[in-house]
């Protein structure tokens, strides 16, 4: 094999590591956090409404909403930026990040449609069910971990796609 053949494959295998390693450092305790955090605070009271009551899920829902796309998508694509510069990864030629003003429109852009679809699923359940209604303690903790868990995977991904080698 040739030094060309060989740093080729060792980008590979880096680009493979730099996948594994990430995506259990967002999908795991974003899960677990997102789980437990709403159950202590839902367990602290009777009911969990979608909008009303000192504990309700829009409260756990909509920052997590906001705040997790953000953060995703720009904690990876600055990694893959950091390695695109020190050439450790196999990539697209043409899809080099080269500044943060990319970064940051693409986080945000994540951020905001999936604020704004949540929301609107949110209202369309809160009109759907009867007033007051109770989603229960477990189940809407359950929700929230696994919609962060959803989240880790989804944008971890759409941060990851347009980087990605087809050969890899």
């Amino acid at each position: 094999m040739s030094d060309l053949e060989l740093d080729t494959q060792a980008k590979v295998s880096n680009w493979h590591k730099f996948v594994r390693k990430n995506l259990l450092i967002h999908l795991i305790p974003n899960t677990v956090l997102n789980t437990v955090v709403p159950y202590f605070a839902f367990k602290t009271q009777n009911a969990v409404h979608l909008f009303s009551g000192e504990q309700n899920l829009a409260r756990f829902l909509l920052p997590m909403s906001l705040l997790l796309p953000f953060m995703i998508t720009l904690d990876i694509l600055k990694k893959i930026k950091e390695l695109q510069h020190a050439e450790a990864i196999h990539y697209k030629l043409d899809e080099k990040i080269t500044g943060y003003p990319f970064i940051l429109k693409k986080a945000g852009l994540n951020s905001l449609c999936t604020i704004a679809i949540v929301f609107t699923c949110m209202l369309a359940l809160h009109y759907a069910f009867p007033n007051n209604h109770d989603f229960g303690i477990a189940p809407s903790a359950i929700s929230a971990g696994l919609l962060a868990g959803l989240y880790s995977l989804t944008f971890f991904y759409l941060a990851i796609r347009k980087f990605k080698d087809d050969a890899v």
